[in-house]
């Protein structure tokens, strides 16, 4: 039996629970579905079921360690061709000649910096249509303002990136249509972003697997404001896991620079 996609699957195999919550967490956030295993046995078992886009392996684990079950993931046909991210808490220099032997596709440091984690994700997932994206992003459920020659209506935001954000509407606008965008930060602070609308996705047999609407990228930014909007998608996707987490699991020292190239 092979699982339906409808997102790109990530294979996450730690023998830390906590880890694997937090990591998971933050990958449901960022876009992704993630199935999770304990040790390496378990991703082979899991990984002919699912056929993930991607697999983080910890290097140490019990009942097959991380470089060991890349190995074996490297001589699968079925699994071969998916790539694998190792992680480790202390990845030294022999652990990472370790890793380049076994063909790994790179290789993240505990506790994980969200841009280190998003950067290595993007160089190695596709989604629909072969796109690979760019920036990071987060589920966002919440209203925001549209304007469009002067008249403003509020829509549900259902996905928001520094690149741009989806929101819900029944009738969406043309592509090509201008805008302003008007996100409530705080009950303070409102930033307002220009875009243009670039995909538009009206009522029909596919609204399962996504909301009518449309996308929205953005078109002008000052360094404020590409500031600003980094910090509250970094905000949104690990805000309440960094106030919570006992043991650190997503790094506490990421720095909202903007969009990434």
């Amino acid at each position: 039996m092979v699982v339906t996609k409808t997102k790109p699957i990530i294979l996450i195999a730690d023998d830390s629970s906590t880890f694997l919550m937090y990591i998971t967490i933050l990958l449901q956030r960022m876009g992704f579905d993630v199935v999770a295993a304990e040790n390496g046995e378990e991703v082979f078992k899991l990984g002919k079921i699912v056929v993930p886009d991607l697999i983080m392996l910890d290097v140490i684990m019990p009942k097959f360690d991380g470089i060991t079950t890349l190995q074996y993931l490297n001589n699968d046909m079925e699994l071969s061709g998916i790539p694998v991210i190792m992680v480790s808490s202390s990845m030294n220099d022999m652990i990472i000649k370790e890793c380049k032997q076994s063909k790994c596709a790179g290789y993240l440091t505990k506790p994980i910096n969200i841009t280190a984690l998003n950067d290595i994700i993007q160089r190695n997932v596709q989604f629909s249509n072969g796109r690979r994206r760019q920036y990071l992003r987060t589920s966002l459920r919440k209203k925001v303002g549209i304007t469009c020659d002067g008249v403003m209506q509020e829509c549900h935001a259902i996905s928001l990136s520094e690149g741009g954000i989806y929101v819900r509407r029944r009738d969406p606008l043309a592509n090509g249509s201008l805008v302003e965008v008007s996100i409530p930060i705080t009950e303070e602070t409102i930033l307002h972003l220009k875009g243009e609308v670039i995909y538009q996705k009206e009522i029909g047999a596919d609204m399962i697997k996504i909301a009518p609407g449309m996308a929205i990228r953005f078109t002008e930014f000052n360094a404020g404001n590409a500031s600003l909007l980094r910090a509250y998608i970094v905000e949104m996707l690990t805000g309440d896991i960094l106030q919570e987490q006992e043991e650190e699991v997503i790094a506490r020292n990421d720095i909202a620079t903007g969009p990434s190239n």
